[in-house]
């Protein structure tokens, strides 16, 4: 696994721990790349709630960085997931909240797992499962970026069981 994947990996499995509660089960995915226009420099994320297109510039410094920025003035464009419980599907939606008629759709050409790890989690009785994929996915958007065209992108599944009792 390459850095940029290890990176990847532990910042959206960092994201996803923080947001877990001790007696529930979590699960979350998702996947990050870089649209193919203005060389590049438009990063796409996306996970099960939401898709954010944004500044490649986001990337590169700290978390530090971030608080003296003006988030809201960076930010492309911000989508919300038509269903958030269909997992990294072959084909997904995201509408603009305030504007349900415009849409990012996303439909997977390829997919190559990369690592599946299943392994008992800390010391509680709970499992834990990751899978890190390299994906790409077909564009198609009636918003800024409109495409059609494809993204390579990074993904990943976490699954965290609740506790066995």
């Amino acid at each position: 696994m390459t850095d940029l994947r290890l990176k990847f990996a532990g910042v959206m499995l960092g994201a996803l721990m923080a947001s877990q509660t001790a007696g529930a089960s979590e699960w979350n995915y998702g996947c990050k790349g870089a649209l193919p226009v203005f060389d590049g420099n438009t990063v796409i994320m996306f996970d099960r709630a939401r898709l954010v297109l944004l500044p490649k510039s986001w990337l590169k410094g700290t978390f530090r960085d971030l608080g003296s920025g003006h988030a809201e003035s960076e930010v492309v464009e911000i989508t919300k997931a038509v269903d958030e419980n269909s997992g990294l599907a072959p084909t997904l939606v995201f509408v603009r909240p305030e504007h349900p008629d415009q849409k990012v759709t996303l439909t997977e050409k390829t997919s190559k797992t990369i690592s599946d790890v299943q392994r008992r989690a800390g010391r509680q009785p709970r499992d834990e499962h990751i899978t890190i994929y390299k994906k790409t996915y077909r564009y198609v958007s009636d918003l800024g970026y409109e495409g059609p065209f494809d993204i390579e992108m990074d993904c990943i599944n976490y699954e965290l069981s609740a506790p066995i009792r």
